[in-house]
């Protein structure tokens, strides 16, 4: 085995301790005070997810953005997070580690992120993000695992070392980055008489792989197995440190004196936290330790375990699980609230989590509408207010969905008209943005352009850190001419946000637009870097290097996007560029038709492909091929190419007629076009236009330039 490199940093994984990102935590506790002395504004710049990892570092990582979101209390929060928020905390958090590197460690850093294997799905993704984006020279990443089955998924090229290191007893008292300390998790302790290997494994909390210590743990009676764990719930209840309410402390209470009592408490304030925090795996598992530490009880704790864990598998994507759940809420209560918020996410089902081949807007109406009914019973007039809202807000997501967009509209005005009569103003103000958002989406979505940035003004007013109403605004801006707004909201989303794809690859299509190709390839190259899965990023960057010239780098996006998407017409389309460029004909003749065979609304596969066939003598499918462009995309270019095949084939009028509309809006920069349409009139023949186009295209060139038509010209004037 080789040897792994001695690291300047170890931290423990395992999510018995603090939960979600118990390794990245360490990390940042860590590395943040480091960075700080030194760099302040480098952690400045990463406030955003030093705080939402790790809360107890906020005096130290300045000013993260404040929103209606990140503010509300929990009976007001209405607006959830993305499951994708947690790759973006990951990005954040590998360049402030890279940050740390070169200021701190300027000869190069290593860190080693041990048990990865008990680890949180929130730091397996931070590893993934490292593995791919650490430049060894920079920041070398070593990771252990126990089970040798998993080292070729957690292992595999995290940095050019890929060694595994031994394990070490984990009842050592440290926690990677701190002493024994009895607060801690994973701090140990012993009696007077000596270490009791029992008590060393409950005060690892758990994570011991001592075989000793687990096997006098295992021999002792359930109500001293339950004794110790009270007591190690006591020491770290009285640290109350937030971490370990995600780890350490609900695992001993759920063992301890009272699991369906204390237990089932910290169990559920850990999964509405973590639920609130986007870590949706964490919740999940919460809720189901939840239910079980509950038996057979079925107090108001079991329902909201219940909702939360089908709430949890909806927004994972496994929506067909989280059916049971909704059904066993059902039939276990009559509760019409529970009733309301079931038929709701009953509803989201069948227009959002499922499946898409299984969406049924139908039903999904059919769902929501059992909601309304239920929110509009309420015998509290202020969450009637609020329930018929938000339940007629959901009901509009559907019809935008059935492409209804303007019953979409006049829902959400409803639901903000209930709002503004039945709530007080200091009521609910972030599903008051939440709702204003909505009606700005579906106005640019109509076309009302300047509507919607009248309400992304008004939201941005409202909420001015939250950096998505920049991002929706710019492109409002741009729908409306106004270039360098949209860039000034774009580059404002970015500072606001968590690293955004989407964001750098929105503003690299307007940079492109402009002419700004480097800024484009740079935002290209960072969209691909936080998701080399996206498709339109590689698309995108792939045509902008042919553009460029860098034949090699649109070679490997093109490449790596068929091997996402074997069948994806653009890529195909690219390839056939790329494939022409370099001369193999026929090849390229065969992407471009299976480009055009997965997408015959493709245009330029057709351009493209009525080249070849004119370069390889085949005018008549050549001028077909443009037929096919042009009823498509009328562009005066696709017309001159077009003329040029028809003149081929001695089809003058038809050649006359495409470049006259080249001619008008291609002329001044195109000499050339003036000879093509002399010849074509001479053809039929107009002498005296002919001559006349002919000037035009002789006076274009300046003193000493000579045009390559001149002798054709000459021969034909004394013909």
């Amino acid at each position: 085995m080789t040897t792994s490199p001695t690291p300047h940093l170890t931290v423990r994984c395992h999510r018995r301790l603090r939960g979600p990102y118990t390794g990245g935590g360490a990390l940042l506790r860590s590395v943040v005070p480091e960075l700080a002395e030194r760099d302040p504004k480098a952690v400045a710049a990463r406030a955003h997810a030093v705080v939402a990892i790790a809360p107890d570092l906020a005096h130290l990582a300045g000013t993260a953005p404040r929103t209606l979101t990140n503010s509300a209390e929990r009976g007001e929060r209405t607006r959830l997070y993305s499951v994708s928020r947690t790759r973006r905390l990951a990005h954040s958090l590998a360049e402030l580690l890279l940050d740390w590197a070169r200021v701190c460690h300027p000869g190069g850093a290593v860190v080693a992120l041990r048990e990865l294997d008990d680890a949180d799905p929130t730091d397996h993704e931070l590893v993934d993000v490292l593995r791919r984006r650490c430049d060894p020279a920079v920041l070398t990443v070593v990771t252990d695992v126990t089970d040798v089955t998993d080292v070729a998924v957690v292992m595999d090229d995290v940095t050019d070392v890929t060694d595994v290191t031994e394990v070490t007893d984990v009842a050592d008292g440290t926690d990677g980055t701190d002493g024994p300390h009895p607060a801690e998790p994973g701090a140990a302790s012993a009696t007077a008489a000596g270490p009791d290997p029992a008590r060393l494994f409950v005060d690892s909390d758990g994570t011991s792989r001592d075989a000793a210590a687990r096997t006098a743990y295992d021999a002792l009676s359930a109500d001293e197995r339950a004794r110790l764990h009270e007591e190690r719930a006591a020491r770290l209840a009285a640290a109350d440190g937030p971490a370990v309410r995600l780890g350490a402390l609900p695992y001993h209470l759920e063992r301890g004196i009272d699991p369906a009592g204390a237990g089932a408490d910290a169990l559920a304030e850990a999964a509405e936290t973590a639920f609130l925090r986007g870590f949706y795996e964490a919740a999940l598992d919460y809720c189901l330790r939840g239910r079980a530490a509950l038996g057979t009880a079925r107090p108001k704790h079991y329902w909201t375990f219940t909702i939360l864990a089908g709430t949890c598998l909806s927004y994972l994507r496994q929506g067909e699980d989280s059916e049971g759940c909704f059904a066993e809420l059902r039939a276990g209560t009559t509760d019409p609230v529970i009733h309301m918020n079931t038929c709701y996410n009953m509803a989201m089902l069948y227009t959002r989590h499922l499946p898409k081949e299984q969406h049924d807007e139908t039903r999904a109406v059919e769902w929501i509408n059992t909601a309304i009914a239920l929110a509009d019973r309420d015998p509290d007039p202020h969450k009637r207010a609020f329930f018929g809202a938000f339940m007629r807000n959901a009901r509009a997501l559907i019809e935008l969905h059935r492409a209804d967009v303007p019953r979409a509209l006049a829902l959400v005005d409803e639901a903000m008209q209930r709002v503004e009569t039945g709530l007080e103003d200091h009521e609910q103000l972030l599903h008051r943005s939440v709702l204003l958002y909505n009606r700005a989406q579906i106005l640019a979505n109509l076309g009302q352009h300047e509507d919607s940035l009248r309400d992304y003004d008004e939201l941005i007013g409202r909420d001015p850190d939250y950096g998505d109403y920049y991002f929706e605004r710019a492109a409002e801006h741009r729908a409306l001419g106004r270039p360098e707004n949209a860039l000034a909201d774009y580059a404002e989303a970015i500072r606001l946000s968590l690293p955004f794809h989407q964001a750098h690859f929105n503003r690299a299509d307007l940079l492109r637009e402009l002419g700004d190709h480097e800024g484009a390839l740079r935002d290209l190259d960072y969209a691909v870097l936080l998701d080399p899965t996206h498709l339109d990023s590689l698309t995108n960057r792939a045509d902008l290097l042919l553009d460029l010239g860098l034949f090699d780098r649109a070679a490997e996006d093109i490449a790596a996007g068929l091997a996402l998407e074997p069948a994806d017409a653009r890529l195909l389309a690219a390839r056939g560029a790329l494939l022409a460029e370099a001369g193999d004909s026929d090849a390229a003749l065969a992407s471009f038709t299976a480009a055009l065979d997965a997408d015959p609304t493709l245009t330029a596969a057709w351009a493209n492909r009525a080249v070849l066939h004119y370069t390889a003598g085949r005018p008549a499918d050549s001028a077909g091929d443009l037929d096919r462009a042009i009823a498509l995309d009328p562009d005066p270019a696709l017309h001159a190419n077009r003329a040029l095949a028809l003149q081929e084939l001695g089809d003058h009028g038809r050649a006359l007629a495409d470049l006259d509309i080249a001619i008008a809006a291609l002329g001044d920069e195109d000499p050339d076009l003036f000879y093509r349409r002399g010849a074509s009139r001479r053809a039929l023949g107009d002498l005296d236009g002919a001559d006349a186009d002919w000037r035009t295209h002789l006076a274009a060139y300046g003193p000493g330039e000579v045009s390559p038509f001149a002798a054709e010209i000459d021969l034909e004037r004394t013909a």
